[in-house]
């Protein structure tokens, strides 16, 4: 598959002129195309994909292929970057079309849903296999002017459904239940039917917001989270523990009522797509009129407390900062997790809590909270001898968290310093990113 679209990503570059060749990819997918002098746009563009990984490829494709609307090229990228993937096999795909029926599309036609996703007309019949009259005629015929003649199975079958990325095969499941295909019961009945099969194979269709009161459905791999949603962040803590109170218990509204220069605090609603960077950035920016995200970089590393975690936070932003842009979730150092009210310190008999601050937390699609620690010595000992108390103290809140959902990472102090130190943190996160579907 990658050979493949080697070839098809050499193709797009080869039918350039030169002068395309040295801005064109540039503009369009980040790739940089030398011009030695006398060198054949062959030479130059295997010139410029030589040192390029499988997924550099992927991603390089699907840049190319949103472009110029290259559906060949993009299922070309989609099937590398799902190789590793748990697959969406044929048979549940076959068992989705029989929840369905023969009814795909609800309220819309099918060719109006359809054909979002599945090219049906020429030039792309031949890649998903049609022959003959338009695909789209025969969809429109058999499935809208005169509905029962094609089930939704037969559709499948017609369109490349059973065979395409299952990106592509979700991005259709999720037409079949928007709002505008179906709603209220109807809706709700398709999604949770749909569901027990998906879940077989390890997806679901998942509640993602809201359409002038409808919800909204999207597909992604079923994975459990953490429940609720977070409704306020205080991290970047830098000093002594803050005092806070509420100043709206019913909205959950709170303020600082003391040490308000040690912390800060996102109280923004934070949905089922997580925090990301740029959202961070833009609350800042309201916060201070004028700041701006190097601004921020600053404030957040006052709060760091070892070189090590400095070495984790620098590079994850050097790393993904421009490989991400708009989608690269946000590190949040020094985040608590649980927090005493200054009034509980006055009860007797209470109990401590554990793992009161996070050395780093992201928030991630899917209510996915990822907890980030650098261990130092402090975290094995106790009056600078070995303690088994600390330890175990350790891994019970380790234990506790993941029970809650959370998923826990820890790196040695030492892991984060050195000449390998940075190969090791974009490991890390390159799989972090790669478990999670979050895509470069």
């Amino acid at each position: 598959m990658a050979g493949d679209l080697y070839g098809l990503i050499a193709g797009v570059l080869q039918a350039m002129t030169h002068a395309e060749l040295s801005e064109a990819p540039q503009r369009i997918a980040g790739l940089f195309v030398p011009h030695p002098e006398g060198f054949s746009k062959r030479q130059r563009v295997e010139l410029a994909l030589e040192n390029l990984t499988r997924e550099d490829l992927a991603q390089l494709a699907l840049k190319f292929a949103a472009h110029s609307s290259d559906v060949a090229l993009d299922e070309a990228a989609r099937k590398v970057l799902e190789a590793a993937d748990p697959p969406l096999t044929h048979i549940t795909r076959r068992d989705i079309a029989r929840v369905l029926g023969d009814d795909l599309a609800g309220e819309r036609t099918t060719v109006e849903v359809v054909e979002r996703y599945f090219p049906l007309s020429s030039p792309f019949e031949a890649f998903f296999g049609s022959s003959g009259r338009s695909m789209r005629d025969l969809v429109a015929r058999h499935m809208d002017h005169n509905p029962g003649d094609w089930s939704v199975e037969d559709l499948f079958g017609k369109i490349g459904a059973f065979a395409c990325s299952t990106a592509r095969f979700g991005a259709l499941i999720e037409e079949a239940v928007h709002p505008l295909s179906r709603s209220g019961d109807e809706q709700s009945q398709a999604v949770a039917a749909l569901n027990k099969v998906l879940g077989r194979d390890g997806f679901e269709l998942a509640h993602d917001g809201e359409l002038s009161g409808h919800p909204i459905f999207s597909f992604r791999p079923l994975l459990r989270g953490v429940g609720g949603r977070p409704k306020n962040l205080i991290f970047a803590s830098r000093g002594p523990k803050p005092e806070i109170g509420f100043a709206d218990a019913i909205n959950n509204d709170i303020v600082i009522l003391s040490g308000e220069e040690s912390c800060l605090i996102y109280d923004r609603p934070i949905g089922a797509s997580g925090l990301l960077w740029s959202e961070l950035v833009a609350w800042w920016g309201e916060v201070i009129p004028g700041a701006d995200a190097a601004n921020l970089g600053a404030r957040l590393k006052e709060s760091l407390a070892s070189d090590a975690e400095r070495r984790l936070f620098a590079t994850y932003f050097k790393a993904y900062r421009s490989a991400l842009g708009q989608s690269l979730p946000a590190l949040l150092p020094q985040v608590y997790l649980h927090y005493d009210p200054a009034v509980v310190k006055a009860l007797r008999h209470r109990l401590p809590l554990l793992r009161q601050r996070m050395d780093f937390l992201m928030l991630l699609p899917g209510r996915q909270r990822i907890v980030i620690e650098v261990d130092g010595k402090h975290h094995f000992s106790e009056n600078g001898e070995p303690s088994l108390k600390v330890y175990a103290d350790m891994v019970s809140a380790d234990r506790e968290l993941r029970l809650a959902g959370y998923e826990i990472y820890r790196f040695g102090a030492n892991e984060l310093v050195g000449d390998a130190a940075e190969a090791r943190i974009t490991g890390f996160f390159e799989r972090l990113f790669r478990l999670h579907r979050i895509r470069q």
